[in-house]
Order: structure tokens, then sequence, then C-alpha cells
């Protein structure tokens, strides 16, 4: 599709214009055991869809990053949505560290959101339709602040069971609880360590990448720009044909950090076999309890800016 029509924002319709501002974005972040290979499958079906015979897209070893991000103010820095409001959104997303390839050689290092879901309808649409996240609406719980001993869960209106007799109902897919209360960090300690710290993680299970392209990724929690690689489609009338896709980049610009630690506790996290969301055969991510890797937390402010194309558009 080259021939582009403008598109239409007409009264009544809820997308705004990108960049947007995100202000008090709370995370907490986990890195999880997954199965390079179920990750590479689940990176096939999605981005690889639109590789080129010079350009794809592979999974770095077998760790997968789970976050909880609470965003206080989101708005719209386009006018005339700048003028609309403002809005809380809750953020709950499995990352896969991805390297794109060219020629064999490593060109470019990416975090692909793969699973995500939301608390609000506007969040959905807007990240579906402008960026092309695979967004799903949710209830959670998580930490009112960093001090709290809180658990964090995430439920979804989906099937637990596929069967001609299952009903649209709400299903608990995972919960993390923490056993010991947190430790307070120094932040200008943590901002020189983290990304050592990350970087042996996946140094351990990756050999011959050039480590400074990992910690190009990495640096991407608490430096100017983390890169987020998106898989944008749209379907036909009959579920069939995609009348629109494509591989798309869109940065988020790190424009303050409030706050910064890694949290020295026991964390659990225990999965839940649902037949909607099937994190094992995803991403090869465990059912059942497990322990997760150096959970931190950030506070932070960014921009999200809008979408650009990476692999031509398709159909």
């Amino acid at each position: 599709m080259t021939d582009q029509s403008n598109y239409s924002h007409f009264l009544s319709n809820p997308v705004a214009k990108p960049p947007c501002r995100m202000i008090n974005a709370q995370m907490y972040g986990f890195f999880v055991a997954g199965c390079e290979q179920k990750m590479q499958q689940y990176v096939d079906a999605t981005l690889n869809l639109l590789a080129t015979e010079s350009t794809s897209f592979n999974v770095l070893g077998s760790t997968c990053l789970l976050t909880f991000t609470d965003i206080e103010k989101i708005s719209s820095l386009t006018p005339p949505f700048s003028e609309h409001g403002w809005m809380q959104e809750t953020d709950i997303i499995i990352w896969l560290p991805v390297a794109k390839m060219q020629g064999g050689d490593i060109s470019h290092l990416y975090w692909y959101p793969a699973f995500i879901s939301v608390n609000n309808i506007y969040a959905l649409i807007n990240g579906r339709e402008a960026w092309g996240y695979n967004k799903y609406l949710c209830e959670y719980q998580m930490p009112a602040t960093v001090s709290d001993a809180g658990a964090f869960s995430i439920s979804l209106e989906c099937f637990d069971v596929f069967n001609p007799d299952s009903k649209l109902a709400m299903h608990e897919l995972l919960t993390i609880e923490q056993t010991q209360a947190s430790t307070k960090e120094n932040l200008l300690d943590n901002l020189s360590h983290f990304s050592k710290h990350v970087t042996d993680l996946f140094d351990a299970q990756i050999k011959g990448i050039d480590l400074s392209l990992l910690k190009q990724l990495l640096d991407g929690f608490i430096h100017p720009q983390m890169d987020q690689i998106l898989f944008k489609q749209f379907p036909d009338g009959q579920g069939d044909k995609a009348v629109y896709q494509s591989v798309v980049h869109s940065p988020s610009l790190i424009k303050k950090i409030h706050q910064l630690k890694l949290l020295h506790n026991d964390f659990s996290l225990d999965v839940k076999a649902l037949a909607s969301f099937p994190l094992n055969d995803m991403f090869g991510i465990a059912l059942g309890k497990q322990a997760v890797h150096l959970p931190f937390y950030v506070n932070m402010d960014f921009d999200q800016l809008g979408a650009t194309q990476l692999l031509p558009v398709q159909g």
C-alpha cells in the first residue's frame, strides 16, 4: 500500500496524535526465564512475516522481561489533542530482547512488547490503532509505592480452556509475591551498576555478541532512549488477509529519572494456564511458581514518539 489517504479524525474518533508524554511512570521489572526456541517462534509468527533476504529478527537468549508500570498522567503533545485532557494508565508487558539482523550481522537491538495489557479503553484503542501495540484490557494489582510490600497480579476476560461450552470470564493469568521488605538504594550507584548486572545475566546465555550492543539495549531503561519494535497489522473483513502489515519502531525518550533501585527481595512468580494467553507456548515461561531475576524499580518521565516503518508494508 503505497498510496495512503489522510487519516480522518472525525468527531467521536478517540484516536489522538503522538507523541505523548508520560509523567510519574512507576515501573517494576522482573527478568523471567523463558525458552529461546519458543520466543523465536513467536518472533517468526509476527516480525519475521515481513523478513527479507537481507533483514530479519532474532531473539537474544532465553530471558524475557515482565514489567508492571503505573503511569500517573499521559497526554498527547500534539494540538488540538494536547488540549483534550489526560488519563492514568497501567501497562503490564512481557518484553522480548530482539536483534535486527542484516546480512547475517546484528545491526540494532530492540525491546519487543510481545504481550501487553492495559487498564483503560482509551489507551487500548490508541495503542493498537496508532502504534500497533497488541493491547488487551485487564484488571490488576500492584503496590502503591515501592516501600509497600504488596503483591502483583493480572486478570483478563478470556477463555481458560477452548471448548464450545466455554464462556468468556475473568481469569487470573499470573501473580508475583515478595517475601521481604525492599531495602533503600542509592540512585547514582544503581545508575552505574544496573546495566552491568543485566548484561551479565544475558552474557551467560548469549555467546559471540558485541557487549557494547547489549549494553545499548539495557541502557535504554536509564538513558535517553529505549527502542521499541512492534508488529502492526489489521485484518480484512473475513479475517483472512491483512489489509495493513508492517514492522515499526517507536522510541521512548527518557526525560527524567526520579528514582531507580534494585530490589533485593525474594520474589515468586506464579503463572496460570489460560488458553487465550498460553505464556508457556508463547514464550516458554513455565507454569506454576518460579523465581525471577534482578527485580528493579524505576520512576521516570518519558515521551513515547510516533511509530515509523522499518520494513515495507505488504498487502
